[in-house]
Formats: structure tokens, sequence, C-alpha cells
């Protein structure tokens, strides 16, 4: 018995533990968020900007976007707000902040679930043959335990993977 007791002790003062070194990362991270990437793509401006401007299609692409819903959009049909529904539950807004077609696009997370706010810039440089094609992330996590979470996946993981599905998607071209 005693034994028993000593093992859930042990046990619940090393979980404990571990939240209190969780939540004591992310409390010490910078909320503020900052980095680009850059790759040059075989690829037209005017097709990577048909890809990355898609938004109907994301849950198709993305898998961690279970669905889109477009809130309001211009006369022409592109979306200018639209509502993501994340894979884990909870709810992501955007809105389209700039464009200039087939060179810059901007988008701004205006609010969600997860106390995070930020924005996505993607600029499509012409290089002959081919695009630069340059990601940039400017966001913010107010959440400690959000913070604490996006360090262990990495602070730059959306970026990331954000360049990897457009390079992916050009490949072989």
């Amino acid at each position: 018995m005693k034994r028993i007791l000593l093992f859930a002790f042990g046990t619940s003062f090393l979980l404990i533990g571990l939240v209190v070194l969780f939540l004591a990362v992310g409390y010490f991270q910078e909320p503020k968020f900052h980095k680009e990437t850059s790759e040059w793509l075989k690829a037209e401006p005017e097709d990577i900007w048909n890809y990355i401007t898609d938004i109907k299609d994301l849950p198709n692409r993305r898998k961690e976007v279970v669905a889109v819903k477009i809130l309001e959009s211009k006369p022409d049909g592109t979306p200018t707000k639209w509502l993501e529904t994340p894979d884990m539950g909870g709810y992501m807004i955007f809105e389209l902040k700039e464009v200039i077609p087939n060179r810059r696009w901007k988008i701004e997370l205006t609010d969600a679930s997860f106390k995070m706010r930020g924005s996505w810039t993607y600029l499509l440089e012409p290089k002959i043959p081919g695009t630069l094609v340059t990601v940039i992330e400017d966001s913010e996590i107010t959440s400690v335990p959000v913070r604490g979470a996006y360090v262990l996946a990495g602070r730059d993981a959306t970026l990331l993977k954000e360049m990897e599905l457009i390079r992916n998607r050009f490949s072989g071209r």
C-alpha cells in the first residue's frame, strides 16, 4: 500500500512539474513573432497566385483545415473575409488586407479561439524561368499555454508548412 501511495505521489508530482514547466516555457516566450522564408519555384506567378488565393480549396490541401465559410466577398466573388474551422475545433477568422494581382497578397488573422493574431504576406517576384516566392509571418500569441504548445511544435511551423505546400504543388514542373 505504501508503494502505491509513493508511486501515485511521485507520478502526480512529475505531472504537475511538467505542466508548470510547459507554462513557464510559454510564459517566457516572446508573444510576437516575425519570420520570412523564400524559395524559387519553376512556375509562373499567375499559377502560384491562383493556388495561394483559392480560399475555398483550403480543406482539400491543408489537413488541419476541415471547413471554410466565406463571410464576405468582393462583387467579383473574391473572398475578403472567411472563417476557417481547424481539425482541433475552434475557429479562425481571416480578412484580405492587400492585393496586387500576381505580386502581393496579404491576409490577416483578425480573430481566433486560440488567442492568436497575425498576418501572412505572400510576395511573388518573376525570376525567368520561374518565380521567387516569399512568405512573411507577423504573428502574436497572447495565450501562455498556446505559446507553450507552439514552442513544442515550432513557432515557425505554420510558415514552413505553407511554403512546403506551395513547393510540393509546383515541384516537378
